[in-house]
């Protein structure tokens, strides 16, 4: 029973699932969720004007510290740890976005900054074995470096975008956008590039 078992594991294990753009977006989430940040974030620039960010925030803050409220009276009656730890947690993330927003915004443009250095750099640490196997690599590696130095910039001086001028914090969200279309884009070649070995969830170059 066990050897069967064992068997039926492995022969599910070799099964190759078919690397199209509906199992990228199903299964791959981890390449793309920080360039759809980006994307958001950028859009965000673009649509705010410096210090409405925080604005946002605020608003932000007061609907999270409403749906603590909610979610404490709406689940009374099934009052537990977890519930109560849920929405005192939500209250409490609300209650600081609105005191200091500010804060909230420049450490949420720190952890979006570090997000995009760290992902540019596993980035180009696994796709170094495309190198010379891939026509597009220099572009991927061209296209992770700004991704990476752009990072860099928004976790090292989050407040100077900010309180930058409009035109600058146009500017950043175009880039932001564009570096996030790009980013997304040599994701799902990189994913296509790849040959799967097992049932999907890893990849390994072309030797």
């Amino acid at each position: 029973m066990g050897k069967n078992l064992m068997i039926e594991k492995k022969e599910q294990a070799e099964i190759q699932r078919e690397k199209n753009f509906m199992n990228f977006v199903k299964f791959e989430s981890k390449r793309y969720a920080i360039p759809f940040i980006m994307l958001l974030l950028g859009l965000l620039f673009i649509l705010l004007q410096g210090n409405v960010l925080s604005v946002l925030v605020t608003v932000l803050g007061v609907l999270l510290m409403i749906a603590g409220v909610v979610m404490g009276f709406s689940l009374l009656s099934a009052m537990s740890p977890l519930v109560i730890f849920a929405a005192s947690s939500i209250f409490i993330l609300g209650l600081v976005s609105v005191i200091n927003p500010t804060w909230v915004a420049t450490f949420f443009l720190k952890v979006v900054g570090l997000g995009m250095f760290l992902n540019a750099l596993i980035r180009i640490i696994t796709e170094h074995s495309l190198k010379g196997k891939s026509q597009k690599y220099t572009f991927y590696f061209i296209i992770d470096v700004i991704t990476g130095g752009v990072g860099i910039l928004l976790f090292l001086f989050p407040m100077s975008w900010l309180t930058a001028a409009s035109f600058l914090f146009y500017v950043f969200g175009v880039i932001l956008m564009l570096l996030g279309v790009f980013n997304l884009y040599t994701a799902y070649k990189v994913y296509k590039e790849g040959r799967y070995v097992n049932d999907g969830t890893d990849v390994v170059w072309e030797e």
